[in-house]
């Protein structure tokens, strides 16, 4: 049922799996992550942000925290992510890509909705899966993540410009790719969800969040980028930050950089709600 509804919508909603102490913990740490506290004196890949230097209300963005700390590490190469994304896509292997850390504030600006495959782009196959963790409930007004039922099958397009300001309009490249292939009014779906929820996303599913209109309502969140584990880099350019872990006239993702999850048989056994079931604004 829960790949039923995947490869229908592009997406599936899982059963909060994270206790309040759990979320609370998880929020805490994330957010000493943007003070410079990393654990292993690793730092992330990608790091915006920077405590009083960045905006307060500005949105906090890392990717690959999970060498600068064991614990983000633990829960992005968790057993489960790679069981489920296995048995979603069909994958008979997988590995994490990367790891991203979102902490919107209150009012925090748009993110443009996108596709993850346009940042994978200089890989192949050149095509993801995501696991996206909330640890606060998550509103209609206050940024939760959107989500375009079905455009995981419309074309994926170029690695978009305008991701961290997409202007008055948040939605116009996805409508515009909606237009391309026929829609004419695309429904978008905003996930109300407690904290402690998971979805898991198609990496060509059209997706982002809006502007925050809620006052003192955080988004804390923490996603898991998983590639099929035959992936190998292409030879078309770029890939400027992850290009750094390919070694001259070698194509391989190589396992210290970009993990493998355990292979199993049979269904995981973390329970599967659809969108249709969990709280979502049209």
């Amino acid at each position: 049922m829960a790949r039923e509804h995947f490869h229908r919508d592009g997406f599936v909603v899982m059963e909060p799996i994270f206790t309040a102490e759990q979320c609370g913990w998880l929020r805490e740490r994330l957010s000493r992550l943007f003070t410079g506290a990393f654990p292993t004196g690793i730092y992330p890949d990608e790091w915006y942000w920077r405590e009083g230097i960045s905006l307060p209300d500005a949105t906090r963005h890392m990717a690959n925290a999970w060498k600068s700390d064991p614990a983000i590490a633990s829960l992005v190469q968790a057993d489960w992510i790679g069981r489920w994304v296995g048995h979603l896509l069909g994958w008979d292997g997988c590995r994490l890509g990367q790891d991203t850390i979102w902490i919107k504030p209150p009012l925090a600006r748009a993110s443009a909705l996108h596709q993850d495959n346009s940042f994978v782009d200089y890989l192949v196959p050149a095509t993801l899966a995501t696991c996206w963790m909330t640890f606060d409930n998550t509103y209609a007004d206050a940024a939760t993540i959107e989500y375009v039922p079905g455009s995981h099958s419309w074309p994926t397009v170029p690695l978009p410009r305008d991701f961290h300001a997409p202007g008055d309009d948040h939605r116009a490249r996805m409508r515009a790719s909606a237009e391309a292939v026929g829609i004419a009014d695309p429904r978008v779906v905003a996930l109300e969800m407690p904290a402690g929820s998971v979805v898991f996303h198609d990496g060509n599913v059209w997706h982002g969040a809006g502007a925050g209109r809620r006052a003192g309502t955080w988004r804390h969140s923490l996603a898991a980028h998983v590639l099929p584990a035959a992936t190998c880099f292409s030879d078309a350019p770029g890939g400027y930050i992850y290009r750094r872990y390919q070694l001259p006239g070698d194509d391989v993702l190589h396992d210290g950089f970009f993990p493998p999850y355990p292979v199993h048989s049979g269904l995981p056994t973390v329970p599967l709600i659809t969108v249709c079931e969990a709280a979502g604004s049209p």
